[in-house]
């Protein structure tokens, strides 16, 4: 069991690679206010943004975190969970605001703001702690 939880948690660190690659793309348009920019950025990102998105978080909610949350603490884990409720929601607006023709660039700044402090906490503190406890 330990050593798939930390083959998880190892996959789950490479997959934020990938949408913080995502991220990146979207930046330059949100910073410009560009909607055409931002509309094709969201397209290159779609994949790493839209169901990646949502499995990435699914798996490490329904079966990451209810495995490590005793061992490091509930109120670390929950945390993270309700952060993954509000990534969704703000991810979901940006997209159908641009699927309509428009474009919210302030909620784009507050996902890629919120995806990037909160897949960093997760690799600097939730991953190495869950390892910390794992491999004692």
């Amino acid at each position: 069991m330990t050593n798939n939880l930390l083959r998880l948690i190892d996959r789950l660190e490479s997959e934020h690679v990938e949408v913080l690659q995502a991220v990146a793309m979207l930046r330059p348009a949100i910073e410009m206010r560009d909607d055409v920019a931002l509309k094709g950025a969201l397209a290159a990102g779609e994949e790493a943004l839209g169901t990646a998105l949502t499995k990435h978080s699914e798996v490490e909610d329904e079966d990451l975190f209810p495995r490590i949350a005793a061992m490091i603490g509930e109120g670390m884990v929950s945390l993270f969970v309700e952060e993954h409720v509000r990534i969704r929601a703000l991810r979901d607006q940006v997209y159908e605001r641009i699927g309509r023709g428009g474009a919210d660039f302030e909620g784009g700044a507050e996902l890629c703001d919120l995806l990037a402090d909160h897949m960093e906490r997760e690799d600097k503190v939730l991953f190495p702690a869950a390892r910390g406890v794992l491999e004692d």
